[in-house]
């Protein structure tokens, strides 16, 4: 509670992204249960960055339509996946870049049952308005996966699996709070930047072929 009082009081003031962060990225597979499988990244380009926490995500367009693997798994808490097909098959956050452990916490705003501990459906299907989660004991170097789409090095933030019938494109943004080992000041980047998942619906694609084809009768 303590960390999420300093972090998001930090938020407040206007701080810059160090150079380190290099951006988002998305990995797409079809998982062994038909699922659409969408793992969230963040980027930098040096090894030595222990993630902190993550806050303000927001759904900017579309919805996230997140599946959960059944009863005993319905939480975006990571260690809530217990099995190997639940794991693959589970939407959940991470601050350590897995779903093991207890080190990843969700931050107050993040509620997911109700009064009687029922869960919030909407909560489950995408994340409350400007809610995080974070490192409790952000003692190591957590961006520690290299290579990816953009090189240098990467944690993963976030799983998202979704039914192929619910897979329509959606975009959301957050914040992230990280800081180079060894120090503590806490640095933060990715606002603003939008982060995309999801297939276009083929009347999409196929109105964005057909505006291709006319561009191209205009240049000719």
């Amino acid at each position: 509670m303590k960390s999420i009082a300093i972090f998001g009081a930090a938020a407040l003031v206007a701080s810059s992204a160090s150079a380190a962060f290099t951006g988002f990225s998305v990995d797409r597979v079809i998982n062994a249960a038909g699922n659409a499988q969408y793992t969230v990244y963040g980027n930098w380009d040096q090894s030595n960055i222990t993630f902190l926490n993550a806050f303000n995500l927001q759904v900017t367009s579309g919805a996230m339509n997140a599946f959960h693997s059944g009863l005993g798994e319905s939480s975006w808490i990571p260690q809530g996946s217990s099995t190997a097909s639940h794991v693959s098959n589970d939407s959940w956050v991470t601050s350590t870049g897995t779903h093991v452990g207890s080190q990843t916490a969700l931050d107050p705003s993040f509620v997911e049952t109700d009064a009687d501990g029922n869960p919030i459906a909407a909560a489950l299907a995408q994340p409350p308005l400007n809610s995080g989660w974070y490192d409790a004991t952000p003692g190591t170097a957590n961006a520690v996966g290299a290579g990816g789409s953009q090189g240098g090095y990467r944690i993963r933030l976030m799983q998202i699996v979704r039914e192929l019938a619910n897979d329509s494109v959606c975009t959301f943004q957050m914040v992230l709070g990280f800081k180079l080992a060894n120090t503590t000041t806490a640095l933060f980047a990715g606002s603003g930047q939008q982060i995309t998942i999801g297939v276009p619906a083929p009347g999409a694609v196929a109105l964005l072929g057909l505006a291709g084809l006319a561009a191209r009768r205009r240049r000719g």
